[in-house]
């Protein structure tokens, strides 16, 4: 956040970003469990349910690629201003976790640090159940 001049102070503990996110009228959970079925996507998003977010998330994969499914990578876009963007393709084992950032990210350019906005989601599951 400095290096994009965005001042924004972070609590200290869970406790009080509950109590802000709950000041801005904020009070449904974030954790998910998704479960992905053959023929089972998810489209790129962002996970933002308000103004108060953390800004970064993590995926732990519950069950392991090429035995209890295929297919089902996590997809990670990287938009860049007047650009296409850039996608990442990982592919998680059980029990790895991946954390990406929740909205953006500071990225240096030629004329100093610029957002990238930061979309994510799973490619098609094309046989067995992804659970993560």
């Amino acid at each position: 956040m400095q290096q994009l001049s965005i001042e924004i102070n972070y609590p200290a503990t869970h406790s009080e970003l509950i109590k802000r996110c709950h000041q801005k009228n904020q009070s449904r959970p974030i954790p998910l469990i998704l479960h992905y079925k053959e023929g089972g996507f998810n489209t790129l998003h962002q996970d933002l349910y308000g103004e108060i977010y953390f800004p970064f998330q993590v995926v732990f994969a519950l069950t392991q690629h090429g035995k209890d499914y295929e297919g089902g990578q996590l997809v990670l876009t990287e938009q860049i201003p007047r650009a296409q963007s850039k996608a990442q393709v990982i592919q998680p084992n059980q029990g790895d976790a991946v954390i990406f950032s929740t909205n953006f990210r500071p990225v240096a350019g030629s004329r100093g640090y610029y957002r990238a906005i930061i979309k994510h989601g799973v490619s098609e599951v094309t046989s067995g159940e992804a659970v993560g």
